[in-house]
């Protein structure tokens, strides 16, 4: 999918949103939707879910956890200390000097 497909699917889904959103506002609007006939309160229109939610029972999301395999991790640190030898052999004795 390239990055005009994607930017062209991502405006339809907000301009559906903003869609949604003003018929769910306007009682007007929502009516000239239906052509002039009474909206019914069931919910058949997309208008009606957008403005009161939709309600799932919890029991068709409920999805159990996966089995965890526990393994102890291994914390134990090195025997001898390895260390870096020094950047510069002599070590500079002051700062910079003040300009």
């Amino acid at each position: 999918m390239t990055e005009l497909h994607r930017r062209l699917l991502a405006a339809g889904c907000i301009a559906l949103v903003f869609a949604l959103g003003l018929l769910a506002a306007s009682p007007v609007l929502h009516g000239q939707l239906h052509h002039g006939q009474a909206p019914s309160t069931d919910d058949s229109c997309a208008v009606v879910l957008f403005a009161n939610g939709v309600s799932v029972p919890l029991a068709l999301i409920d999805v159990p956890p996966a089995p965890a395999d526990w393994q102890k991790q291994d914390y134990s640190g090195a025997v001898e200390l390895l260390l870096d030898s020094p950047r510069y052999l002599l070590q500079p004795v002051c700062g910079p000097p003040i300009a």
